[in-house]
């Protein structure tokens, strides 16, 4: 197997990364942010916090419907 190094400059890396996401849609987007926040839940031992997040946002979601 041939491993292979490769040089990307902080720049470049930029770029490549902000095209990469103008290319998702607002639902993949939107997906990758609700995993890494599933992803902070568990790491962070956060699962009380986020349930009353999630019942306040509920309510406020049906009072402005």
């Amino acid at each position: 197997m041939v491993k292979e190094v490769r040089i990307i400059y902080k720049a470049e890396a930029e770029i490549k990364e902000s095209q990469f996401w103008k290319e998702k849609s607002y639902e993949e987007k939107l997906s990758v942010v609700q995993f890494l926040r599933e992803q902070y839940v568990k790491i962070f031992n956060k699962q009380d916090d986020y349930a009353e997040s999630r019942k306040r946002l509920r309510r406020v979601y049906r009072i402005t419907k």
